[in-house]
């Protein structure tokens, strides 16, 4: 007996489409984190002819996402210089940083008969990939004579300070045209940001937790949650006495009734979630539930589905949507690799 974890790919892909319709612009699908823990291939299947490309944060999830399709893609972080040749014959596009780095690519580029094609970065905050607004125009005159496609990007990483984060992007813009570059693309809009502010001008967005329903709290017309969790009876019963509940310290009164359903924090059910709604008690495989009157109560009760509000739930259980989803598509996962082959 186990709860049913599942992603509705019907709803990803219905996802993908609502935020494209809301932007205006291409959606690129962020499959990065193995794709939110549910796998790169799963999602890729899910909006195959919807997404015009894909994010990844490095090589190794390159090579995964090449595994199921030659679609566009970008890297989002930084490549070693002596990994930057296998990443471009894997045809995708890397961030650089240096004059060796673009050396590098434009030799590869012509020796494929090809133009020269790279990321340029504006670094949000430490530890992303990027460069500064100083360092870019150190470097803004090499791209001009690089005679390449130069696509600018970068990411709000403090939401209290994203109108400033976003108008350090437009300057790096102003820089590198200034320089002569030409830029072929731009990006800055990820989930979050692309629901509050719109694509701000650029030639595409970055949708990641949003294809799994996420929004930041805001009505993006057609998007919805894409998990479902399932969890079986186990049994319901009237209390005969008063009793507590799990581990903690809450006391029901005899008389009350309470479900006990297979579903657990080792299932992805985060366990800070106990005190909402009717959880009781949120254990490592079982959840007690309470239950209000003469409900019936069904052999299999549906915890998260289509009208679940993704965010809403993060912040009950005092969590990031992208936490939530990562949970129940690791565990899901490992389930599925569990089973015996037939």
């Amino acid at each position: 007996m186990h709860p049913q974890v599942t992603l509705d790919a019907a709803t990803v892909a219905a996802n993908a489409r609502a935020w494209q319709e809301f932007a205006g612009v291409p959606v690129w699908a962020v499959v990065k984190g193995d794709g939110y823990g549910w796998g790169i291939g799963r999602i890729v299947a899910a909006v195959d002819g919807v997404s015009a490309g894909f994010c990844v944060s490095d090589e190794d999830e390159l090579r995964e996402l090449r595994r199921h399709t030659a679609a566009p893609a970008v890297l989002l972080g930084a490549v070693p210089l002596e990994r930057l040749a296998a990443v471009l014959h894997l045809d995708a596009t890397p961030t650089i940083g240096t004059r060796e780095e673009l050396k590098l690519v434009r030799e590869v580029a012509l020796s494929r008969g090809r133009r020269p094609c790279f990321r340029i970065g504006l670094r949000a905050a430490a530890a992303w990939s990027g460069l500064s607004l100083s360092e870019i125009g150190l470097l803004a005159a090499d791209l001009a004579c690089a005679d390449a496609d130069v696509e600018v990007w970068s990411h709000v990483t403090d939401w209290e300070r994203r109108s400033e984060q976003l108008q350090r992007f437009e300057e790096a813009l102003r820089i590198v045209r200034a320089a002569g570059a030409r830029i072929s693309s731009s990006d800055v809009a990820s989930t979050f940001t692309l629901a509050t502010e719109g694509a701000r001008g650029t030639a595409r967005v970055r949708v990641g937790i949003g294809l799994f329903g996420a929004t930041g709290g805001r009505r993006i017309p057609g998007v919805r949650c894409a998990l479902r969790v399932a969890a079986p009876l186990v049994r319901a019963e009237r209390l005969a006495e008063d009793t507590r509940t799990g581990y903690g310290s809450l006391t029901l009164s005899a008389g009350e009734t309470i479900a006990v359903v297979r579903c657990g924090y080792a299932d992805g059910l985060p366990r800070s979630l106990t005190g909402s709604k009717n959880m009781l008690s949120i254990g490592m495989q079982y959840l007690t539930l309470h239950i209000s009157g003469e409900q019936t109560v069904p052999p299999m009760l549906s915890l998260i589905d289509e009208h679940t509000d993704l965010d809403a739930l993060a912040t009950e259980a005092g969590l990031l949507p992208h936490e939530i989803v990562m949970g129940f598509g690791k565990s899901a996962c490992a389930r599925a690799n569990a089973r015996p082959s037939r």
